[in-house]
């Protein structure tokens, strides 16, 4: 993944810009600052360092740790972006040193609201560094001024947070509005953020140049958030990025600690990388001696070395050796997932992947132990020994023994959480509870089978396969047992079928109670044709002449034509006042109308009722 700068060592840093250079660059008011950074930076020896790659990456992570940044995450200064208004100016906005310290200002008094009083950093200092850095780093020219897009980047770049989140936010500085990224944003995101490697004298080797950009996209290419993505987070990446995902693997493994020596510089533990030798019998160097090519007894610099992210105790290599000659798991498992090979020069020459087999994962069943024992016994009859109580055969019992152990391993190493089985060519996936019974009847088992053994000891052929026959007999037993669940289930499940003939009969009285409402709707249809007829054939006969004056007429209690809305015409003519037949016949009307109500009642109060044991019926039935 990383690779030589071709004979890096403290010469080729010359070629760079000098501290000299770059301390007439930053204005007087900040020079010391950046020469205290320079001289404790030279203390720490990073330019022995063989690599260019880890060397570049050692220099800014002494940066964000004496600045501090490293405790603020990407999040926390995005906000800090936005508490100071960043957000709302354009990329290539000038901004004095004033407002800049303002924003330092705010991003560690932030940091101390959230860190304990005893882990409070002293924020002046971290504040002065910091602006120092990035001075050096941007104001060639010695103005006081800084660019807005230079102050995110150097900032997003050195905080702390996954390279992931880091790499989101800077794409959407650089995006265009149809979500695509800008060649000419990318160009200069390129150039700013390869200042901070050359703030730290890496040019010769991570010094902006138009070959950079070329390395990784071309103009004509569109490149979305996932292209941009995949392109800085592949492996390997781009050779002039390749110092930042190794600065987010030095943060991460800073703290993983190793007890073991060093067989160069003979420490008893260390923290950070590990390297390990592929020739040379349990040969490992600390970080440092790598780096550095420090070697001792046979060993030499032209060896492969394997790089180790974490450590496994010698339990666990214990379990990883059980299970690797079991072949119980593949050989890549995720406690090496960070582990790289790499060759002198540093560049990693890949990883060794095996595919998963699946042979020996899936123990033998007691049946085939048992016929496997039946035909080993019975092919050496006469020359078999006698198995007394606590012995056990080298047939298929070693099978047995192998699951055993390999169920041992599954429980040290933490993934005992289900077991997998062949039964009849079927594979079947029990859980840590079915394990236990299974276990358990098991251990049943073979503690009657040596009670057996030491009450009546085997010492005949007609012993051992009596012996045989008891067992056959107990695995009958227990597959009756099971049978009779078996029968309790179904008999539970037909219980089940008769609710739900039950619900059935339900449905169908409701829709019988649905035929019925139609036919009385009908009937009322008839009804009121049969009325309307008949108040056709009143209109239509002879009016009297006498026996009811007008004035008579007048006083009976007709109905207005306000209320006979929606009545039909007929019917409404017959009620109008004035109207002489409707006199002599509104007794008869109305009690048809009695009717008419009558029978409605009753469909309406049957309906309920049936709606009302369906309800019932039902919370019941559930």
């Amino acid at each position: 993944m990383w690779s030589s700068n071709g004979g890096g060592g403290v010469g080729v840093v010359g070629n760079g810009p000098s501290p000299e250079h770059i301390l007439h660059s930053v204005p007087p008011i900040v020079a010391t600052e950046m020469q205290q950074l320079i001289d404790e930076m030279r203390l720490q020896d990073f330019d022995s360092i063989r690599f260019a790659t880890y060397r570049a990456a050692c220099k800014l992570r002494f940066i964000q740790q004496k600045t501090k940044v490293h405790l603020v995450d990407i999040w926390n200064m995005i906000e800090a972006f936005r508490e100071n208004g960043l957000n709302a100016l354009p990329l290539h906005t000038v901004i004095k040193t004033s407002r800049a310290e303002l924003l330092l200002t705010t991003v560690f008094h932030n940091l101390n609201k959230r860190l304990v009083a005893s882990q409070h950093v002293d924020t002046d200092v971290s504040i002065s560094l910091l602006l120092a850095f990035l001075l050096g780093a941007y104001d060639k020219q010695n103005t006081g001024r800084l660019t807005v897009f230079s102050i995110k980047v150097a900032l997003a770049t050195l905080c702390a947070g996954k390279l992931v989140d880091k790499l989101r936010y800077i794409f959407s500085q650089i995006a265009d509005s149809n979500g695509l990224m800008d060649h000419i944003k990318f160009t200069d995101f390129l150039q700013q953020v390869l200042s901070l490697t050359t703030a730290v004298f890496e040019a010769p080797t991570f010094g902006f140049s138009e070959s950079a950009v070329t390395q990784c996209f071309h103009k004509d290419d569109k490149v979305s958030l996932n292209v941009f993505l995949d392109t800085f987070l592949s492996d390997p990446c781009p050779p002039c990025i390749m110092w930042l995902p190794l600065l987010h693997r030095m943060a991460a493994v800073s703290n993983v600690y190793h007890p073991v020596v060093c067989d160069a510089c003979q420490v008893r533990s260390f923290t950070g990388f590990r390297y390990k030798c592929q020739r040379c019998a349990n040969y490992q160097l600390c970080q440092s001696c790598f780096w550095r090519g420090r070697t001792s007894q046979n060993h030499s610099n032209e060896h492969e070395m394997k790089e180790y992210s974490s450590y496994k105790s010698p339990a666990k290599q214990l379990v990883h050796s059980i299970h690797k000659s079991l072949q119980c798991i593949p050989a890549s498992s995720s406690g090496d997932a960070n582990i790289d090979i790499l060759n002198t020069t540093g560049v990693p020459i890949g990883k060794p992947t095996r595919p998963l087999n699946l042979n020996n994962i899936v123990p033998a069943t007691p049946t085939t132990i048992r016929r496997q024992h039946a035909a080993t016994s019975s092919a050496d009859w006469p020359t078999s020994p006698v198995l007394l109580p606590g012995q056990a055969s080298h047939g298929g019992v070693i099978d047995d023994e192998h699951k055993l152990i390999a169920r041992y391993a599954a429980k040290l190493s933490g993934r005992a959480d289900s077991f997998i089985f062949v039964v009849d060519n079927f594979f079947v996936k029990f859980g840590p509870e079915e394990m236990r019974r299974v276990e358990k009847t098991r251990l049943r088992k073979v503690d009657s089978r040596d009670d057996r053994r030491q009450r009546y000891p085997l010492s005949n052929g007609r012993s051992m396969n009596s012996s045989m026959i008891e067992d056959e007999r107990t695995l009958i037993a227990q597959l009756e047992e099971e049978n009779s669940m078996m029968v309790r289930e179904m008999a539970r499940l037909e219980s089940q079928t008769t609710s739900d003939d039950g619900l059935a009969g339900l449905r169908d009285r409701k829709m019988e109670l649905e035929e019925k409402m139609f036919e009385m709707q009908q009937r009322r249809r008839e009804l009121m044709m049969q009325l309307e007829h008949l108040m056709a054939q009143l209109n239509t006969g002879p009016q009297p002449t006498g026996g009811v004056s007008s004035a008579s007429l007048s006083q009976l209690p007709f109905a207005s034509d306000q209320q006979l809305t929606g009545v039909n015409s007929n019917v409404a003519n017959a009620f109008r006042a004035g109207s002489l037949p409707a006199t002599s016949l509104q007794g008869d009307l109305l009690h048809a109308a009695d009717q008419i109500t009558t029978n409605m009642s009753d469909l309406v109060r049957q309906l309920d009722l049936a709606q009302a044991e369906d309800n019932g019926v039902t919370i019941n039935g559930f």
